[in-house]
C-alpha cells in the first residue's frame, strides 16, 4: 500500500501584509481630515489619503495630508491655520511641499518647517499650525499602543531627512532564520515614543555605504522578519523591491511611496543601486526591553 503524501497550506495571519502607496493617489482617494480635538470638538481641515490601515498591534496608520485653496477649512490663498494636539497617538511626518510655523500653546517655541522637515509631534501636545499658500503636503505615521511609556517626549523635535551628522552607525540586527546581518547604516531621530515602542530614523544602502555588502551595481539583498515591531516607511531615495517570502509576492517601491511591513512576516528587501533611502518608524504594543 502506497503512502499518500498530504501537502498543508498555512495560512498567514490576516494583519501580516505589505502595505503600500504613492503620495499622488487618485483624486477619489482623497477625503476631508476630521478628528475630535479635545478642547475645541469636531475639526474638519485639510484632505488625507490612508495609505497603511493597521499594523499588528496598537493604533497605526499612515499616509498623506494636503491643503490648498479648495481644501475644508482653508483660505482663499490655500493657507490655514489650525490646532491640533494630535490626540490619536504620536505622530511622526515629514513636509513634502509648502511650509509653515508650528507654534507650542504650552510655551510658545515656533518652529519653522518646510520641504525635508521630520516632526516628531508627541501625543496630547497642543501645537497651531500656521500653514503658508498655495499649497502644502506632509506623509504622517501615527501609533498609539496600550501600555503607556515611563518618559513620554513633551516637545515637538524637528529634524531633517538630509541631517549627516556623525552618528550613522551599522546596522546589526538578528534574523530568526539567518542569524546575526549587518545591512546598511542608520542613525536614530527618536527613541521612544508616548506608547508602547516606538521608534524612528534614517536608513541608508548602496555603493560606498558602510555595511552594505552590496553587489557591483550597489544593489542590496536583505532579509528581514521585523522582530522589533511593524515598519512604516516613507522611501526617500532609490527604487526598491519587497519579496514576500511564503506568496513569491514581490511589491515594487520609488522614492516617495509609503511602505508598511508587518512584523514577524518576513521578506525580503532589495535596495536597487546604486543608492537608497529611508525614513522609518518601527512600532510595537510592547515597550522595548
Amino acid at each position: 500500500m502506497g503512502i499518500k503524501e498530504t501537502i498543508i497550506e498555512v495560512a498567514s495571519p490576516t494583519n501580516h501584509k505589505v502595505h503600500g502607496g504613492t503620495q499622488n493617489p487618485p483624486p477619489d482617494q482623497w477625503v476631508p481630515f476630521e478628528w475630535d480635538e479635545p478642547k475645541y470638538g469636531r475639526q474638519i481641515q485639510g484632505e488625507i489619503c490612508v495609505i497603511r490601515t493597521e499594523g499588528v498591534g496598537g493604533k497605526l496608520q499612515a499616509g498623506f495630508w494636503r491643503n490648498s485653496a479648495a481644501s475644508p477649512g482653508s483660505e482663499r490663498d490655500g493657507s490655514n491655520k489650525l490646532i491640533y494636539s494630535s490626540p490619536l497617538g504620536d505622530e511622526t511626518a515629514v513636509v513634502l511641499e509648502g511650509s509653515a510655523v508650528i507654534t507650542v500653546a504650552s510655551t510658545g517655541k515656533k518652529y519653522v518647517v518646510a520641504p525635508g522637515s521630520v516632526v516628531s509631534h508627541p501625543k496630547n501636545l497642543e501645537v497651531t499650525w500656521d500653514i503658508q499658500g498655495p499649497f502644502f503636503k506632509k506623509y504622517w505615521c501615527i501609533w498609539n499602543g496600550s501600555a503607556p511609556s515611563a518618559n513620554p517626549p513633551t516637545d515637538l523635535l524637528i529634524s531633517n531627512i538630509n541631517d549627516n551628522g556623525d552618528d550613522w552607525q551599522d546596522y546589526h540586527f538578528n534574523e530568526p532564520k539567518e542569524g546575526a546581518l549587518v545591512k546598511g547604516e542608520l542613525f536614530f531621530i527618536r527613541s521612544a515614543g508616548s506608547t508602547g515602542t516606538m521608534m524612528s530614523g534614517i536608513w541608508r544602502s548602496g555603493t560606498g555605504i558602510a555595511g552594505s555588502d552590496a553587489d557591483a551595481k550597489g544593489t542590496l539583498v536583505t532579509p528581514y522578519t521585523g522582530v522589533l515591531g511593524d515598519e512604516t516607511i516613507l522611501l526617500l531615495e532609490g527604487e526598491v523591491d519587497v519579496i514576500e517570502t511564503q506568496s513569491g509576492r514581490k511589491h515594487s517601491f520609488r522614492a516617495g511611496d509609503v511602505i508598511g511591513l508587518s512584523s514577524g512576516m518576513h521578506v525580503t528587501w532589495i535596495s536597487k543601486g546604486p543608492f537608497s533611502k529611508k525614513l522609518w518608524v518601527i512600532t510595537k504594543d510592547q515597550l522595548a526591553q
